[in-house]
């Protein structure tokens, strides 16, 4: 995989400097361009695919109760967010707190979490998700451009516009914008293709059902449930 250094180099092979080696073309001057160009990459992707990432995360130790718990904003006791940068879940489990793994089982994905019986009493749990997340920012050299294998030249060359929109240069920005329009949106052909050949695993024992719209409906039975709403995932008891 190529990463943030590999970036800044091709930059530097473009403007004919080695990276490092010029006075202006260092990470202070290059990574807050570096930035502003992968944000705008992944906007422009979803246009035409999803430039997500698909990841499955542990939550562990989560309250919860009667109440509505978002467990986007949750910290873990190492103080990471595990839920950063999802975009949209896909599949939840949850167990026993400290229990083995065998033990998990569905969360019940619900439209409008309902209302809770009042007998039920709040516990802890390991909550495990599946879902779709941002490619995560690059914000070291060693950082992995994690939108595509080989996204770097595309990323090299937005960050070259940006450095003409700046000089001002209009040639690097037409040209070098140009270059990268064409570079991304290859990038979305190959993403699209990967995707088409992609089955979803219906054969999984926590995929059943018929999808509805953007939602799988699980039919399952469970005492757990969550509902997504306004990039928040909400799990309640129920």
């Amino acid at each position: 995989m190529q990463t943030r250094g590999d970036v800044f180099s091709q930059v530097g092979g473009l403007v004919g400097v080695i990276y490092g080696d010029d006075d202006w073309l260092n990470d202070e001057y290059l990574s807050p361009k570096c930035q502003t160009a992968y944000e705008q990459a992944i906007m422009y992707l979803e246009g035409s695919c999803s430039p997500y990432i698909e990841r499955v995360v542990e939550i562990p130790a989560v309250p919860v109760g009667i109440d509505p718990n978002n467990l986007v904003p949750f910290a873990s006791p190492a103080k990471t967010y595990p839920l950063d940068g999802l975009m949209e879940p896909r599949q939840l489990d949850f167990k026993p707190a400290n229990s083995p793994q065998n033990q998990y089982k569905p969360v019940q994905e619900c439209t409008i979490l309902p209302d809770t019986p009042g007998q039920v009493t709040e516990g802890l749990f390991d909550i495990r998700v599946r879902g779709d997340f941002r490619p995560r920012p690059l914000t070291t050299n060693d950082s992995v451009v994690e939108i595509h294998p080989l996204g770097a030249h595309a990323l090299a060359y937005s960050i070259m516009a940006l450095i003409g929109m700046e000089r001002p240069n209009q040639a690097w920005v037409d040209n070098y914008g140009k270059q990268a329009q064409a570079a991304w949106d290859q990038i979305a052909s190959k993403i699209i293709q990967q995707q088409q050949h992609l089955t979803f695993r219906l054969g999984s024992p926590n995929r059943g059902g018929s999808r509805s719209g953007n939602r799988w409906n699980l039919n399952l039975q469970g005492n757990m449930g969550w509902e997504w709403r306004s990039y928040g995932l909400y799990v309640k008891l129920i």
